[in-house]
């Protein structure tokens, strides 16, 4: 970091990723519209289109879906520090919450309120997801070849049974030698 500024930001990102991965309940794709409210609508630190390719990229590499964006929007921002620090700050709510879980989840789950609590928080989790596909859904602008790309993705997975990873990667390659750039 060269100068105060750039540490400055660098500890607003740590305290941004700190802030989502407490408050945010659902997992690495229920954070994805906090963060866009904090970064792009918030901060001005991306754009609506930076934040989407960022978020698109995150998606498709292997790991954790948070960690690659923290990875992402952390070097956009400010390099390698920038990154460092987001990610350190995404993982270390989840990894005490876990640990401390795991230590008393069993004696825990045997009372029936906390069963309830569970299957509860698994409906808003359920819900979350929901509305955050939609939004995406609404968000993408949609022509013939997106809409007969999108049923047959639908039919490989859901009548044929094809493994997601074969039919992301099928439709990677229709992409390319199909697909039309947009401006």
């Amino acid at each position: 970091m060269k100068d105060k500024k750039s540490f400055k930001t660098v500890f607003k990102l740590f305290s941004i990723f700190l802030y989502v991965a407490i408050f945010t309940v659902g997992g690495g794709i229920a954070m994805v519209p906090v963060l866009e409210r904090v970064l792009v609508e918030r901060k001005k630190y991306l754009n609506e289109k930076e934040f989407t390719e960022i978020f698109s990229i995150a998606q498709i590499l292997p790991g954790s879906l948070m960690i690659n964006m923290a990875t992402f929007i952390g070097y956009k921002i400010t390099g390698f520090w920038g990154s460092f620090f987001s990610c350190l700050a995404i993982m270390i709510p989840p990894l005490a919450i876990i640990t401390l879980i795991s230590i008393f989840y069993a004696k825990f789950i045997q009372f029936t309120l906390i069963n309830k609590l569970m299957l509860g928080i698994l409906a808003g989790v359920v819900g979350e997801v929901a509305g955050i596909t939609l939004n995406m859904f609404k968000k993408t602008k949609f022509d013939f070849f997106k809409i007969a790309l999108l049923a047959f993705s639908f039919a490989l997975i859901f009548i044929f049974k094809m493994n997601p990873i074969y039919v992301v990667l099928i439709g990677a390659v229709l992409g390319v030698f199909l697909g039309r750039t947009e401006e």
